[in-house]
């Protein structure tokens, strides 16, 4: 996946945290931080923003609610 196409995907999807002080909370990706592999992202109900790397720190929420909009 090229980085154009992996920034436009993973800004302000849902994410879940898998490692760290966060670890099991859900948030939302803001975009690339500083660093190649590295995103910012927010716990829900903070005003935190972490420098996590995908798939090691985070990994994409889907919800497979019968409500589209929330897909």
């Amino acid at each position: 996946m090229d980085r154009a196409t992996s920034t436009e995907q993973f800004e302000g999807a849902r994410i879940l945290i898998t490692s760290g002080a966060y670890r099991g909370r859900e948030g939302v990706c803001l975009g690339r931080a500083s660093g190649d592999d590295l995103w910012a992202v927010s716990p829900d109900y903070t005003g935190e923003i972490l420098s996590l790397a995908f798939e090691k720190d985070f990994a994409l929420l889907v919800d497979l609610s019968p409500d589209p909009t929330r897909n």
